[in-house]
Parts: C-alpha cells; structure tokens; sequence
C-alpha cells in the first residue's frame, strides 16, 4: 500500500485554494494538514506538523513563498504556484520539486505529485543508510536501491539539488538521484573537477563549453550562474587561460 503523503496548502486566495484541494482530493494517499492564507502562519503550520509537502502560492501578505522557504533551515518538498511564470527560476532557486502557473490543470498537478511522491520513496527506501560513497580516485558509488553503482567524475555532466536530494545528469542522457544535499556532495567532490555555479548546481568544469559572467553551456544545456559565484566561476574556469587583450 503506498506511504500517504502528508501535506499543507498555503494560499492568500481563498477561492484559487479551493479549487487547488478539490484537485488534490482526487489523488489517492493524500492527506491535508491544514490550510494557510499567508507565510507566516504556514511557517507556524510546518513547525507544528512537519508534513511531506508544502503547497504554496509565491505572493502572500507577511512573508511570501519564496520568503518562507529561504527563512527555513529544514523544508518540506515543495511545490510553487503561480500567476507569473517569472517566479520559476527563483522557486528552483530554493529546490523546489515542481512549479505551476496558474489557473492550474488537473493533470499538471497529478504529475507534480508524482515527482513528491518518488522523491519520497527514494528517501524512506534508503534512510539511514549511506547514499553516496566518494573515493579517492576517478568515480564514486550512489546508491539504487539495495545497490551501489559506480559513476565515473568524467561521465557526469552537472548536478542539481533538489532539497535533501541531487538529480546527478550524466553525459549519455540519463540521471541518477541520490539522497544527499549538494553542499555535502560539494565537499565531497574533487574541486578540481567540480565547481558550485548556484544554490542549485553543480557543473563539471571540463564540460563547459563557453560561458559568461551570468550563464554558462554546457554542449546544449544552458544553465544560469549566481550571482554571488559569478567571479569564483570564471576564476576556477579560466584562471590565467583566456585570452587576454593587448594594450
């Protein structure tokens, strides 16, 4: 019988919120632990019900969607909604599952749960268990399942964080997902290899293919940089390497 996903609504707009819990009372395993109709009151909510999944809307009175998940040290997964598609890139900016644009459709959501509710079974499949074993030389071992399988560092393309676990991309397309936070994978990693680009990346450095103070490629895949890693990158790629212009 699959694990129930606990969960919290956050939303200023009463009748959109509505709307949004008769969609998720359509899915199966889903039980509600309370609504919200600002940021504040959702933080209250998390910290009295420490549930799954947090469903919120981006702008609130007192503290906004993105506000709320920056202010908490330990997230629940969540998941964004929004009127303005401009918000996307800062919801994945604080590792968020999935982002919706509003009026949302039935079938968008269902397939945002079914992103939560993977990532969990991952997590209870594998807690307390060691997920990601680095060695010394060229590779290191996450884990599947009952198994540990060995990724090369020059088969990794880039990784991505995704709150407690990263989407690890490799060069032939696919991706493996372990549980681990990118900060711990990035002290694990060999920094002459790897380098943070975000909050939310991990690149490796012989596979970028041009770059600029605000985006780097690598091949097709454009991926924004941080502001604030912006100069640490182009000095960890370039070094004394570019070109320079001659007076």
């Amino acid at each position: 019988m699959p694990n129930r996903i606990r969960y919290i609504i956050a939303d200023d707009d009463d009748l959109f919120r509505t709307l949004t819990l008769q969609y998720l009372n359509l899915i199966p395993d889903l039980e509600c632990l309370g609504e919200f109709n600002d940021g504040l009151s959702a933080i209250a909510g998390i910290q009295n019900t420490h549930p799954d999944l947090v469903i919120s809307d981006v702008e609130m009175p007192n503290l906004n969607g993105m506000q709320l998940a920056k202010s908490m040290s330990q997230l629940p997964l969540m998941i964004f909604i929004s009127s303005h598609k401009q918000y996307a890139v800062d919801a994945f900016e604080v590792d968020a599952v999935d982002f919706l644009t509003k009026p949302i459709q039935a079938e968008r959501l269902i397939k945002a749960i079914d992103k939560v509710r993977n990532l969990l079974d991952l997590k209870r499949s594998i807690t307390n268990q060691e997920a990601l074993k680095i060695e010394n030389g060229d590779s290191f071992f996450i884990r599947e399942k009952s198994a540990f399988v060995r990724i090369h560092f020059t088969d990794v393309n880039y990784i991505e964080s995704l709150a407690d676990f990263v989407s690890i991309f490799l060069l032939d397309g696919t991706k493996k997902t372990a549980l681990v936070s990118l900060k711990n994978l990035e002290m694990q990693l060999p920094a002459s290899s790897f380098i943070r680009i975000s909050r939310t990346h991990i690149v490796n450095i012989q596979k970028i293919t041009s770059l600029d103070p605000s985006m780097l490629s690598l091949g097709k895949i454009k991926l924004l940089i941080g502001k604030s890693y912006s100069d640490s990158v182009l000095q960890a790629v370039l070094g004394n390497n570019a070109i320079k212009r001659f007076l």
